[in-house]
């Protein structure tokens, strides 16, 4: 069997577009692409590697030599006219092989036992063994392959371009020397010449053997979505791997019945956008019927009570309501486990029944705290949100998320759980501080940037003073549109809804760390400007993309910069807490386009390699 391998491993990987970073350096689980290959050749039984450099050589070289994972003895061939093509990169390795050998190509990921079977290949009297996939419909990206027709076991025919292929050119061969003469020729005729193109000859003259795939699994990596498809089918083995499936010993004891048991229809909340209903609340019947005789209890905190809290309750108490008022602290510091239960203590206390409604009136914290006690509280009683800060009203309390905080990050702890009733007033706005409009525009730039182009090109146009009330009910309205819109089709954000995400999974870690000085938006705006760094560097889109989140960010007086303070380990270990994240590594929301959210095989929560992760960060202060 060979125990030599050639690996060319000389280009850039243009349409990968991975910036500053070789394309046989590029992590999938964790490992360079090219260090994971020999890893995989030195399992099969491999002593040599002929690693033929190009692109990066210098870098290259540094860190797969001498490389504490490997013991196999690998040579570096630098080919300085690497882009003359592939037939150019291996012919630079002539003068280093004289025997039967194998070649693995440096940017595809394998199966361990297709380099098995393939290092176990004798080409005997052909000049080659060639690796095929014959099932062309589950080969992604096919219009990109190499494509080939088969005659039994023999390969007849290799072009990207061919017509009705039965299969494709899996990058795993087993060769004798004399490919070299078939490379050599191909140049003579065409140029720049690819391996491809002495396949096609050798193939021609029946000299090429194929052994396909058997579906097992193999990855071309070529393009940011084949590196990603990649890094999931990683990652998707190390779960299946972690487990046992159940064993049955007899048919009878496979024996299985099943019910299904629907918990009844659909939640329906009623939004309501009304200007002036807060000091006035008879405008608005937000409590139902039928709990009219129950008690009420309206959540707020210092602030708003201070403005609206009389107004608001006493108006409800006029329309003859049995109400009480709970007032908390300011800020995320009502958002602790050891104040949901002094508050769950004080209500039962103070006496409630399962037809009761607590009322939110406040931001985003009281909605949270009102909104998971609700859901808590007899196991469920009705909820209302009354939102009265410009984030509560585009995002936090248009919602069926409830949660607290954790001593480990942002709401750990919380529930789904809609509300009856959201109803709200962009009155309440005139009376916020400031930096609290921008604050809560951050929201609507995740929408406008991850959902809608035309939403994104209206905030990039206005000219007008962000503390309108007719411009901030319009942004309130759409975004409560958008919003409906993700939830009606996927209320748990694993889909389309991860949009809603955009910008958390580091924006949530920077809001902690910085011991809640920096607000929710303005933290999200640091987070969506990382994210469009981590998606740059992914591949996933340009640097005009970076420029586009900077530029409305800034426009709506946001930041985009990390805080010296805050240290890059301190964000990747707060991120391990995020909802997103699982035990083989980070998961983001991310964009390839403006209005545009990020899927592979129509899965939106892209696996982000550490190393890229942690570079968009540094990117980031």
């Amino acid at each position: 069997m060979p125990t030599t391998a050639l690996i060319p491993a000389a280009g850039r990987g243009a349409r990968l577009d991975r910036p500053n970073t070789p394309k046989p350096l590029v992590h999938v689980g964790g490992k360079p692409l090219l260090l994971s290959l020999l890893m995989r050749l030195e399992r099969a039984g491999v002593k040599r590697a002929v690693v033929v450099t190009g692109f990066g050589a210098e870098r290259v070289v540094r860190e797969l030599t001498n490389h504490p994972d490997l013991a196999l003895k690998v040579e570096f061939v630098e080919h300085a006219e690497w882009q003359q093509g592939l037939a150019s990169t291996l012919l630079a390795a002539k003068g280093h092989i004289d025997e039967n050998f194998v070649i693995a190509m440096a940017d595809h990921v394998f199966d361990q036992t297709l380099v098995d079977e393939i290092v176990a290949c004798e080409p005997g009297e052909d000049v080659g063994v060639s690796l095929v996939d014959t099932d062309v419909t589950e080969v992604f990206e096919l219009e990109d392959a190499v494509k080939v027709t088969l005659d039994g076991e023999r390969l007849t025919t290799a072009s990207r371009t061919l017509e009705g292929p039965d299969g494709v050119d899996a990058g795993l061969f087993a060769f004798t020397p004399a490919l070299f003469e078939a490379l050599e020729e191909a140049r003579k005729s065409k140029e720049p010449a690819s391996l491809t193109d002495a396949l096609a000859l050798l193939g021609e003259r029946g000299q090429v053997r194929a052994i396909t795939t058997g579906g097992r699994a193999w990855h071309d990596i070529d393009t940011p979505q084949s590196l990603v498809r990649a890094e999931m089918a990683h990652r998707a083995g190390i779960r299946k791997a972690a487990v046992h499936r159940p064993e049955f010993k007899t048919e009878e004891s496979r024996t299985t019945h099943s019910y299904d048991f629907i918990a009844g229809a659909p939640v329906k909340t009623e939004i309501h956008v009304q200007r002036g209903f807060v000091r006035n609340p008879e405008r608005l019947q937000l409590i139902p019927d039928e709990s009219a005789s129950s008690p009420i209890y309206v959540f707020t905190d210092t602030t708003v009570n201070s403005i609206y809290g009389d107004d608001f309750v006493g108006g409800l108490d006029r329309m003859g309501y049995d109400v009480r008022r709970i007032v908390m602290k300011d800020g995320e510091e009502s958002k602790s486990m050891a104040n949901y239960v002094k508050l769950v203590d004080q209500i039962l206390a103070e006496g409630i029944d399962e037809r009761s409604v607590l009322v939110s009136l406040g931001g985003g914290a009281v909605a949270n705290v009102c909104g998971f006690i609700a859901s808590t509280l007899y196991r469920g009683i009705g909820l209302v949100h009354v939102p009265t800060t410009l984030m509560a009203q585009c995002d936090a309390s248009i919602s069926h998320k409830q949660g607290i905080n954790g001593a480990r990050g942002k709401n750990l702890v919380g529930s789904y759980y809609s509300p009856l009733a959201i109803a709200v007033d962009v009155e309440v706005l005139a009376t916020l501080e400031d930096w609290l409009i921008p604050d809560g525009l951050s929201e609507v730039i995740k929408h406008a940037l991850g959902q809608d182009r035309d939403y994104l090109d209206y905030l990039l146009g206005y000219e007008g003073n962000i503390d309108d009330p007719d411009f901030l009910e319009t942004v309130v309205r759409k975004n409560i549109e958008l919003k409906c819109e993700l939830v009606a089709i996927d209320p748990k954000e694993h889909r389309e809804g991860m949009v809603l995400q955009y910008g958390h999974e580091v924006g949530h870690p920077v809001e902690y760390l910085s011991g809640y000085d920096l607000n929710h938006g303005q933290s999200v705006a640091i987070g969506m400007m990382v994210a469009a760094r981590v998606a740059r560097l992914m591949g996933a889109c340009d640097d005009a993309m970076v420029d586009l989140h900077r530029q409305v960010i800034e426009k709506f007086e946001l930041p985009t910069r990390i805080p010296a303070h805050i240290k890059v380990d301190d964000i990747l270990a707060s991120m391990r807490y995020n909802k997103r994240y699982l035990t083989e590594g980070t998961r983001m929301a991310l964009l390839d386009g403006p209005g545009s959210l990020w899927q592979v095989d129509e899965d939106y929560a892209i696996p982000v390699p550490t190393e890229v992760l942690v570079e968009a960060i540094r990117q980031s202060f």
